[in-house]
C-alpha cells in the first residue's frame, strides 16, 4: 500500500475519530447522537474510510457494530495517536498558562491510602494551580482497561510479581509488608506469640485468587507448608474487609500500612513472609505528559523519604 498516495493525504483525525466513537458506543445512532451528527453522516465516512484503507473495518448487525480484524488494528494505533494529539494540545495550553495543567491517574485502595495522597499534597504544595483526578481502581483488570483505553496516564498499584506485562512499562516503588488483621474484639488479639498453622480452621476474609493479592496470600501460605485455610468470604475491596474483621472474627491479610493507619484492626503477632509490590503502571511508548512525569518523580521522592518501606505509614 503506498502511504502517501492511497493513505496519508486523505486519512483525517476527524474521519478515525468518528470510526472510534461509533466502535466505543456501538452503534452509528449513538455515535451520531454523541457527535452532534446524523447518522447518514457517521455510516457515509465510516464507509468511505473503509474504501481508502482498502478493508472493512466495522460489521454492521441490528445489534450495532464491531470491528473487524482490520478495525481493530486501525483502532489500536488511531487511539494511540489521538491521545498524543491531546497530549500535544494540553502541552501547549500548558505552555500558555500553567494552571490549566491536569492530570488524570488510578490506583488501588493501598495507593489512595498512602503515597497518591502524599504525592498530591506536595505537588499542590509547590504547584497550587495544578488538577489531579483520581479514578478509584481496585482490581488489576480495572487498572489495565483504564490505561489501555487512555482514561488515565499511569495507575499507582499492585505489579506482577514478574513486572512483566505487554505493553506496560512496571516502575516499582516499594515492597509492601503483609501482616495478618483482626478486630479488637477477636480473641487472637490477645495472643503474644502465634503460628501460621494455629489458625488454620478460623474464618478468613480473601481478596479473590485470580487476582494479583490473592495469588500472593495463596504463594505465602504454601511457602509455610500449608493448603489454604478456611475462606468464607472473597471480597475485592478491602475496605469491606476491614469492616467485617473489625465486627467479627475474622482473619484477614492485609497491607502493613493498611493496619496501621486503621483505628480498631490490629496485626496480629504471626510471620507470612510475604509483600506485595507497589509502583506505577504506565502504557509503553506513550508519551507521558510532564504533569505525568512529575508525579512519579515526587512519588520515588516520597518513597525515599520514609525508607521506601510501605511499612511506614505516609
Amino acid at each position: 500500500m503506498d502511504w502517501e498516495e492511497r493513505i496519508g493525504r486523505r486519512l483525517t483525525l476527524r474521519d478515525l475519530s468518528i470510526l472510534l466513537t461509533a466502535v466505543e458506543t456501538g452503534s452509528m445512532s449513538k455515535a451520531a447522537d454523541q457527535l452532534r451528527m446524523s447518522q447518514p453522516a457517521i455510516s457515509k465516512t465510516i464507509t468511505q474510510l473503509e474504501q481508502e484503507i482498502g478493508a472493512q473495518l466495522v460489521v454492521r448487525s441490528s445489534r450495532g457494530i464491531e470491528p473487524t480484524e482490520h478495525g481493530r488494528a486501525l483502532l489500536t494505533r488511531s487511539r494511540a495517536a489521538l491521545d498524543e494529539l491531546k497530549h500535544a494540545v494540553e502541552a501547549m495550553d500548558v505552555l500558555a498558562d500553567p494552571k490549566l495543567d491536569k492530570l488524570r491517574i488510578a490506583a488501588n485502595e493501598v495507593g489512595l491510602s498512602g503515597v497518591v495522597g502524599t504525592v498530591i499534597n506536595r505537588l499542590h504544595a509547590r504547584y497550587p494551580g495544578i488538577v489531579v483526578e483520581v479514578v478509584p481502581a481496585y482490581t488489576h483488570a480495572t487498572q489495565i482497561h483504564e490505561l489501555e483505553q487512555g482514561h488515565v496516564e499511569l495507575v499507582v498499584g499492585h505489579l506482577a510479581w514478574s513486572h512483566d506485562e505487554p505493553g506496560l512499562e512496571a516502575d516499582e516503588l516499594f515492597q509492601e509488608q503483609l501482616v495478618i488483621g483482626v478486630g479488637a474484639r477477636n480473641p487472637w488479639v490477645r495472643r503474644k506469640k502465634i503460628e501460621l498453622a494455629e489458625l488454620m480452621d478460623r474464618p478468613w476474609v480473601f481478596p479473590p485468587l485470580n487476582t494479583i493479592s490473592g495469588r500472593s496470600i495463596e504463594q505465602a501460605f504454601r511457602a509455610h507448608g500449608l493448603e489454604l485455610p478456611q475462606i468464607m468470604v472473597v471480597a475485592s475491596s478491602m475496605q469491606f474487609s476491614r469492616r467485617l474483621i473489625m465486627d467479627n472474627e475474622f482473619l484477614a491479610v492485609f497491607p502493613n500500612s493498611v493496619v496501621r493507619s486503621t483505628p480498631g484492626i490490629y496485626a496480629l503477632p504471626v510471620s507470612i513472609n510475604a509483600q506485595w509490590p507497589l509502583g506505577i503502571l504506565t502504557v509503553k511508548h506513550r508519551t507521558l505528559s510532564p504533569l505525568a512525569k512529575l508525579f512519579i518523580e515526587y512519588a520515588h521522592s516520597a518513597v525515599r523519604d520514609v525508607g521506601g518501606s510501605g511499612g511506614t505509614r505516609y
